[in-house]
């Protein structure tokens, strides 16, 4: 089937560039949204696809039939563009230059809301652009509606050819699994829910005893500690047990892994939780501990801290640079590993931000946006 055109009508250029410029939301930018038909070459022998717009003075932009694949999205930022199917027979019908399918009780609209146009994201995120797939499954000649299907949304990003890519639903919206949770207080709706799956199903973290995982909550280095070497060395209960007397026997038998991190022999004190992660991760050269020789395993981690940590138990390259911690933000920036949510140095992370720095770094997730050494304040 042909493609069919009317002259397009370039309403643009008898406007200046900011009669309709954006009011754009505080700290947002707008990415272009297009959508497309996955089977559009498999039924364009009996029916024709059209996408029509009109100006603000209603007078008509473009009216077209589309091909295979093709990403159709309104040349205009005003909510006018439709998209209608018509039989192959009554396609000829579009030749007229006075033809409205609005007007048409032939022309067909689609069952569903159809996503294109434009969207808003954080002035910092890396979205290209995004891309709707839908499914065409039958025209409807009793409903008078061309029956489709969302397939998928494509987040395409800077820099990236490869999209992020979310099922949708048929009916258009965003597929979740009804009802999973990663945790007790973690289901499909948190924006950690693929992170602290991913971590759970690996064996990473296991959350609190009564099946929580409180991913709002900020994290203690003793919390966060054990979070990075279960990621850096997965290590086995064997592991854990012999950190001890492994640890022991190269410091001359030292009690302490640190001032406050003490043997179970010391004393008679019952070891704490932490203490053989804790070892592990002296032992491997992930912590120096303060000055005073203590590790203050209850005290808040914040950012920078644990970026060190971070990039030290990944075996992650670092260079001397002032201030010390800028070459651990710039490696994992590089990585793509830092969430948008953290916005100064200092800032004591959650526990939902380290799950989820760990994620992207374990599972090699770097088309997600992330934050840089500066878009971080002091």
């Amino acid at each position: 089937m042909r493609k069919i055109f009317l002259t397009g009508f370039v309403f643009a250029l008898m406007f200046g560039s900011t009669a309709f410029a954006d009011i754009l939301p505080p700290g947002q930018r707008a990415v272009d949204v297009c959508a497309y038909f996955t089977n559009t070459a498999s039924v364009l022998n009996t029916m024709a696809i059209i996408g029509f717009e009109t100006a603000p003075d209603g007078t008509k932009v473009d009216l077209s039939s589309f091909i295979a694949n093709e990403c159709f999205k309104p040349g205009y930022k005003f909510n006018t563009y439709r998209v209608y199917v018509l039989t192959a027979d009554h396609s000829k019908v579009t030749s007229s230059p006075t033809y409205e399918p609005a007007a048409d009780p032939e022309a067909y609209p689609t069952n569903i809301k159809l996503n294109f146009g434009t969207q808003y994201v954080s002035e910092r995120s890396s979205v290209d652009h995004i891309k709707n797939a839908y499914k065409i499954i039958k025209l409807d000649l009793e409903k008078k509606q061309l029956i489709v299907e969302g397939v998928q949304s494509e987040e395409y990003y800077a820099g990236s050819d490869t999209p992020v890519i979310t099922p949708l639903n048929a009916d258009g919206t965003t597929k979740t699994t009804t009802g999973e949770k990663a945790f007790s207080d973690v289901d499909s709706s948190s924006p950690y829910f693929t992170a602290l799956k991913y971590l759970k199903d690996n064996k990473i973290i296991s959350g609190y005893a009564d099946g929580s995982f409180k991913p709002g909550n900020t994290i203690n280095r003793a919390e966060f500690t054990k979070i990075v070497v279960g990621a850096a060395l997965s290590p086995t209960a064997d592991d854990l047990m012999n950190c001890e007397a492994n640890f022991a026997s190269q410091t001359g038998y030292m009690l302490t892994v640190f001032k406050d991190v003490e043997f179970a022999m010391v004393g008679g004190n019952i070891p704490p939780w932490y203490l053989d992660y804790v070892c592990l991760a002296k032992v491997n050269k992930y912590l120096s501990g303060y000055a005073d020789g203590t590790f203050k395993p209850e005290q808040n981690i914040n950012f920078v801290e644990a970026a060190k940590i971070i990039a030290l138990a990944m075996n992650f390259k670092s260079d001397n640079t002032d201030p010390w911690y800028k070459t651990y933000v710039d490696t994992l920036s590089i990585k793509k590993a830092i969430p948008m949510s953290i916005r100064t140095f200092n800032q004591n992370i959650t526990r939902g931000e380290m799950a989820e720095i760990m994620y992207r770094l374990k599972a090699k997730i770097e088309t997600l946006d992330s934050a840089t050494y500066a878009d971080i304040a002091y």
